[in-house]
């Protein structure tokens, strides 16, 4: 099988035994670090150890652990995606909202694992520049960067996830004398990740500095920072929105604010972006501009409509690491078990082969025009107007549409990479995402006006035109008059977010923080309309805000008194009423 890419494995070196066995540690959510790590006199001598652990905090990330949750917690609890009849329940409970405590998929501990590694690096790198000459200040200086802004990293998904976390900042050693820590107000965790990307900006590499592709992608660099910020300042907006009133952590004007940083980190990401292009050997060899230098669909016309050819993917996800790319974890190389090869896999599929996860029937025809190139890039539907396209949870014979993103080499989706030979990359950010939350910034921010609606237009136009077969003649093209309102506006972003985005762990939480800003679950319990039967049950069980969050895992609750349960699962009939 494929390892992950020589990136990681190079930065291992010999620290790559020691450091493995960082996996191997207990299950709660402050995992323990294995005592040789730990000891001064074993370790934490040379410039190999830093990057050994160091690699490490990223290998978590990319670990089948990590990929599976990213997808059940960022998609499958969304629209675009259902469980395959024939596969494992704890997957069907989840599309049910039959969410228990005992839920495999409730337990954080691969993502405090990532965090208490960063940790480590932090508290423990700074000795080794007295010890090894070939480690200095300036290299101190990017490894901390990194680790703060993954520790940051780490503690966002789990927030978006659960929402009341508790916060890992340093290190824990001796199973012995194991802090409880309490979880804390979402707005409180996300002040303290703010904090440690703002320590993070002024010490990474700043982008393209690095000496080889795959490090200036596949390592957290200065724009990565700034997407990472703007993510999380999008959150804090919506969380302000939601809370506004009921505690001192909000101040009138706070989603506002949220939003102009995000707005701004947004555009600092774009303009190092644009210039970084205007830059290139790719740019003085290009007559033509295209609106925010955007990947454009190449080759004849004819064939791009008949073999729904799409150049785009090919360069982002195919060849992996394009010029729109931000942040994506490298996979390639030996050495190091390919765990998001097995994650992907498992949930995906490969070859037209279902895996635990398909699209729902109606998914496609409901959400892309029949010239959207994407539709067949995405997925391994042959037409958006298929009517019996994937299982939905009920059995029956039914022809599964499956994910092809990740799995696909090329577009359209009917060459695959295979379960040996699986070398995608696992992307975090890339640009249009970006744009993407510039325009919801602009337009959800109290003081949106014409100007902003316009500017998001301009930007859905650019990236949805670029995805069409022909963008100099679309068949349904978008008309600025029609979303010309905060709310008509608002749609239509988080529509081609869901087009442009899909699979890549982010519907669901695009949903949450539109939940969070309209206060109310009424406008996403439509995600319920995947499924056969059960419709109902699900809607009434989204009822409520608490409801979109996960519950705290049976086995956290028992370790750490000072947690408390989820409200929408305190009345359960679950496994937390064996303690």
């Amino acid at each position: 099988m494929k390892r992950i890419q020589y990136l990681y494995r190079k930065l291992i070196v010999a620290a790559v035994i020691m450091t493995g066995t960082l996996m191997s540690s207990c299950t709660d959510y402050l995992t323990i670090i294995p005592p040789e790590i730990n000891t001064e006199e074993n370790f934490w001598q040379t410039k190999d150890d830093v990057n050994g652990v160091l690699a490490k905090a990223y290998l978590n990330l990319l670990s089948t652990d990590a990929v599976r949750k990213a997808i059940v917690w960022g998609e499958l609890r969304a629209d675009n995606l259902t469980y395959q009849p024939s596969y494992r329940k704890e997957i069907k409970y989840i599309v049910e909202a039959n969410l228990l405590d005992d839920n495999p998929y409730c337990n954080w501990a691969i993502y405090y694992e990532a965090i208490q590694t960063a940790n480590l690096v932090i508290e423990r790198a700074p000795l080794v520049v007295d010890r090894d000459p070939d480690f200095t200040e300036g290299d101190l200086d990017v490894v901390l960067g990194e680790m703060y802004a993954l520790r940051a990293l780490g503690h966002f998904y789990l927030v978006r996830a659960f929402r009341d976390i508790p916060m890992a900042l340093e290190s824990v050693s001796d199973d012995n004398n194991m802090p409880q820590y309490p979880q804390v107000h979402p707005l409180e965790a996300l002040n303290y990740i703010m904090d440690d990307l703002k320590k993070a900006q002024g010490m990474v590499m700043k982008s393209g500095k690095f000496t080889t592709t795959e490090q200036n992608y596949g390592r957290i660099t200065e724009n990565a920072v700034l997407a990472i910020m703007a993510d999380v300042n999008l959150w804090r907006a919506a969380f302000a929105t939601y809370y506004e009133g009921t505690t001192d952590l909000v101040a009138a004007g706070d989603a506002q604010k949220y939003y102009d940083e995000c707005v701004q980190n947004c555009q600092d990401v774009l303009d190092r972006m644009d210039k970084a292009f205007e830059e290139s050997f790719e740019a003085q060899n290009t007559s033509e501009r295209f609106a925010y230098n955007l990947l454009q669909n190449e080759g004849e016309l004819e064939v791009r409509e008949e073999d729904r050819i799409s150049t785009v993917y090919n360069k982002i996800f195919g060849e992996k690491n394009s010029r729109e790319s931000i942040f994506e974890l490298q996979v390639e190389g030996s050495n190091v078990d390919n765990g998001f090869a097995v994650g992907t896999y498992n949930m995906y599929g490969s070859e037209g082969k279902p895996g635990m996860l398909v699209v729902p029937a109606n998914f496609i025809g409901k959400n892309y025009e029949n010239d959207d190139l994407r539709a067949y890039s995405f997925t391994t539907a042959k037409s958006v107007s298929a009517g019996s396209s994937a299982g939905s949870g009920s059995g029956g014979e039914k022809n599964d549409i499956c994910v092809a993103k990740y799995s696909a080499k090329s577009s359209p989706a009917t060459d695959f990479r295979s379960p040996d030979s699986y070398d995608a990359n696992w992307i975090l950010y890339r640009k249009t995402d970006v744009m993407l939350m510039m325009a919801e910034a602009m337009v959800a921010r109290p003081s949106a006006g014409a100007d902003d609606f316009r500017k998001a237009f301009d930007i859905v136009k650019a990236i949805n035109t670029r995805s069409r077969m022909d963008s100099t003649d679309i068949r349904h093209p978008l008309n600025e008059r029609n979303y010309m309102t905060r709310e008509s506006a608002l749609e239509l972003v988080m529509k081609e977010r869901l087009l442009e985005l899909s699979f890549e762990g982010k519907r669901w939480f695009d949903l949450v923080r539109k939940a969070l800003r309209e206060k109310t679950t009424n406008n996403i319990k439509f995600v319920a309309d995947k499924l056969d039967s059960n419709s109902g049950v699900v809607k009434s069980k989204m009822s409520t805000i608490d409801g979109l969050f996960m519950p705290i895992f049976i086995e956290e609750m028992r370790f750490n008194k000072l947690l408390k349960q989820n409200p929408a699962y305190e009345n359960d009939d679950s496994s937390s009423s064996m303690n």
